[in-house]
């Protein structure tokens, strides 16, 4: 009869177990944020804005600058994000369409995506694997411009490493 209630109590445990298991692992998930490293998280950010920019029928993009690091977060030293721009002179198109296929683009890629098209055409995007980004159409050059997610690190010793 011991071993009988053993196993009845055994059974019990493991049951329960098994039912609190992915509420437990869900509970002690990782955010993006905090499994990513700074260079995966610039990385996202530089392969997104790039990736949105071939989109278009658009010939001449390039970047204003290398992606720069800065500290965000409440305490300096503790987490970074990259910032990115890339552009390209302004087609002889139809801009309100270029701002749909990189809305509808940012869309798919599970971001929540919203338009303005007064007084010219910005698209505005957050989530997945990028804090923000803009598509602006004018006037003159065509730009993207984005932001990481804000990811341990720090920044002083990333751009020391950058710089050699």
């Amino acid at each position: 009869m011991a071993s009988r209630t053993k196993r009845a109590v055994l059974a019990m445990v493991l049951g329960a177990l098994v039912l609190i298991s992915p509420i437990t692992l869900a509970g002690c998930a990782q955010s993006k944020e905090d499994s990513m490293t700074p260079a995966e998280a610039r990385d996202a950010l530089v392969s997104t804005i790039e990736d949105s920019a071939a989109q278009l029928n658009v010939a001449g993009w390039n970047r204003d600058h290398a992606p720069e690091v800065g500290d965000c977060g409440d305490q300096h030293g503790q987490r970074v994000n990259y910032s990115y721009g890339y552009g390209a002179p302004a087609p002889d198109s139809d801009r309100g369409a270029d701002a749909k296929v990189i809305a509808d683009y940012w869309r798919s890629l599970g971001m929540q995506v919203r338009v303005v098209d007064t007084p010219l055409y910005v698209v505005y995007a957050s989530g997945g694997t990028v804090a923000g980004l803009s598509f602006s159409t004018g006037p003159g050059d065509y730009y993207i411009a984005g932001t990481s997610l804000c990811v341990p690190g720090d920044a002083q010793e990333l751009r020391k490493q950058d710089n050699g």
